[in-house]
């Protein structure tokens, strides 16, 4: 398994974690793309539409990428009309009917690696509950890629060097 199929499955992972601990209907997520300072959403869980697939966040806009930017959880409770965030991704949000959203980075070594988004489709707030479950999801993703790490350098500190 690649390391970003891994990456994927993790986040997967957490997001069926996340809606089981918490109810929400919507999660999805996904790694920042290497090199780049945004995030791909590949993993979708309770969506209705594939508005929000292989979107592409950038750090600093909507948000998730504010969640990237300032390397914290952040949480809106109506996305379209919230006055924190930017913009830019309102069709697919409202594609697909979200409304109360909350994101929460994947930040393994002080870099930001990944963002959890939890949603309702509804105007609600989402309280504590959500966040701090959300955030435990992220805690479990982080540590998943930190083991992951290790292992490869050990593995690459074990193989036999050529003389």
């Amino acid at each position: 398994m690649t390391a970003e199929a891994s990456g994927a499955a993790e986040i997967r992972g957490a997001l069926v974690r996340l809606r089981r601990a918490t109810g929400l209907p919507v999660a999805f997520g996904g790694l920042v793309e290497p090199g780049l300072a945004r995030v791909r959403i590949s993993e979708l869980t309770g969506t209705a539409t594939q508005a929000l697939s292989a979107l592409a966040v950038t750090s600093g806009n909507g948000l998730g990428g504010k969640a990237v930017a300032l390397a914290r959880p952040c949480a809106v409770t109506d996305y379209s009309l919230s006055r924190q965030i930017s913009h830019e991704y309102d069709a697919a949000v409202a594609a697909e009917g979200l409304r109360s959203v909350l994101a929460v980075p994947v930040v393994v070594r002080r870099r930001v690696r990944g963002v959890l988004y939890g949603a309702l489709r509804t105007a609600l707030p989402l309280g504590d509950r959500a966040l701090n479950a959300a955030v435990q999801a992220a805690r479990d993703v982080e540590q998943a890629l930190v083991a992951r790490e290790e292992a490869r350098d050990l593995l690459a500190a074990a193989r036999p060097r050529p003389a």
